[in-house]
């Protein structure tokens, strides 16, 4: 009887000890299944393409006419984009997941007089561009501290702003290489690619976006 309580209480314990021994090993991120993270990226594009115009500071503004009026675009502001993404890990080298993208662009439009005077009050405007992409992920080297990876996303963009607007588009990023460190549950990443939205050749929402990011995650 003492023998079979004895091989009974081994079992408990060993029972007891492979769920913690599996949770030990699922701090590894090699070992992780899923995967969540939040980054930032540049918005070179946006700010090459859309800036204040020309300011209507004139040499002489006593020749213009007493009714010259002109429209400006000034005050610009950009948020970067900021995305989240989760994953879910296929196999040793793929990834599938979803990811959400939004940069937003802020500016003041309003009319000035010859002597660059504002008329009436200014309109603030606020553009968003949300972008959702079905993502996937292909790791190619990885060891305990580094991974390197590629990755494309496919997916829509919707442009919508504070006085109405709203179109779609679609939408897709590559993702040229991207490099992961962290050994455990959490770990940060930087990645090379191109943020791409387009209708038609004349509404161009992002060309080559998002060059540059910079994110951290966390895995289980």
């Amino acid at each position: 009887m003492r023998r079979v309580s004895k091989v009974v209480l081994v079992l408990i314990l060993a029972a007891l000890a492979i769920p913690t021994a599996f949770c030990q090993n699922d701090k590894s991120s090699q070992g992780s299944r899923h995967s969540v993270r939040i980054g930032w990226g540049d918005m070179l594009y946006e700010t090459m393409a859309f800036g204040p115009s020309i300011t209507g500071t004139w040499a002489n503004p006593g020749a213009l006419p007493n009714n010259y009026l002109h429209d400006e675009r000034f005050d610009l502001g950009f948020t970067g984009h900021i995305f989240g993404e989760y994953q879910y890990r296929v196999s040793k080298v793929t990834s599938l997941g979803i990811q959400a993208d939004i940069e937003g662009i802020f500016w003041k439009e309003g009319v000035f007089d010859k002597y660059h005077n504002l008329i009436g009050p200014a309109t603030s405007i606020r553009n968003w561009d949300l972008d959702l992409l079905f993502t996937a992920r292909f790791t190619y080297f990885e060891r305990q501290w580094v991974r390197l990876y590629s990755g494309l996303g496919v997916g829509a963009l919707f442009a919508f702003d504070n006085i109405g607007g709203f179109a779609v588009a679609p939408a897709i990023n590559i993702n040229w290489i991207g490099v992961e460190v962290g050994d455990g549950p959490w770990g940060g990443a930087f990645e090379l690619g191109a943020l791409n939205s387009l209708s038609d050749q004349r509404n161009i929402y992002q060309i080559f976006s998002r060059i540059f990011s910079f994110s951290f995650y966390y895995k289980w």
